[in-house]
């Protein structure tokens, strides 16, 4: 007898039901996902031990990703969007500290990290999931530095002519070349170094 769940009518609409449904099924796969990872990795990761530790049908999981590295993505992305966003410290240095310092932590102590290091050469090969993280991922910290970067111009912290999406490069490759090719620790004081070697290059000169 097959496991397969029998495919909706696309011809009819979906109901507030079949959304909830659906929404439960997520999340029910993605923290399957997260538990699997969080106990041997990306390489640990099958689409089978999701299926089997959840109950759900392979083909329900593959309607919805196409494979192990997308569900690895999934549970990265799920992660990125619950960061809280930066408050207003008063001080635009403090503020890309903390937002530096919040990557520096998730990156270097929990499932993040490791998900990022499993991935990073599917990232890079494949165009599908690249696109996707960039969308996702990238894109969401590009839009809190320029938030930063805007409140420090109007507080006169900062040049108006400050390149946002350099400062996003500068404030984050450096962890991100300590995570994936050096393995120099991601530690404490990381966050403000890197902030006040940047830092200098785009503050507003006082007279």
């Amino acid at each position: 007898m097959s496991n397969a769940e029998p495919q909706p009518d696309r011809d009819t609409p979906a109901t507030s039901d079949d959304m909830s449904r659906g929404s439960r099924t997520n999340r029910t796969i993605l923290d399957a996902t997260r538990e699997i990872l969080a106990e041997g990795g990306v390489r640990s990761l099958t689409v089978e031990k999701v299926a089997a530790r959840t109950g759900i049908a392979k083909t329900t999981i593959y309607r919805r990703w196409r494979g192990k590295d997308e569900l690895a993505l999934a549970v990265l992305i799920d992660m990125v969007e619950q960061v809280v966003a930066t408050p207003d410290l008063g001080d635009t240095r403090d503020e890309l500290v903390a937002f530096v310092n919040s990557a520096v932590e998730i990156l270097g102590s929990t499932l993040m990290g490791r998900v990022m290091q499993g991935l990073v050469s599917d990232l890079a090969t494949d165009s599908e999931l690249g696109e996707a993280f960039r969308t996702r991922v990238v894109t969401m910290r590009v839009a809190e530095v320029r938030r930063l970067v805007e409140r420090g111009i109007e507080r006169g912290d900062l040049r108006g002519d400050t390149d946002v999406e350099l400062v996003h490069e500068l404030l984050f490759g450096p962890v991100y070349y300590r995570l994936l090719l050096s393995g120099a620790p991601l530690d404490p004081g990381l966050a403000e170094r890197i902030v006040d070697g940047v830092v200098p290059a785009i503050a507003r000169k006082r007279r």
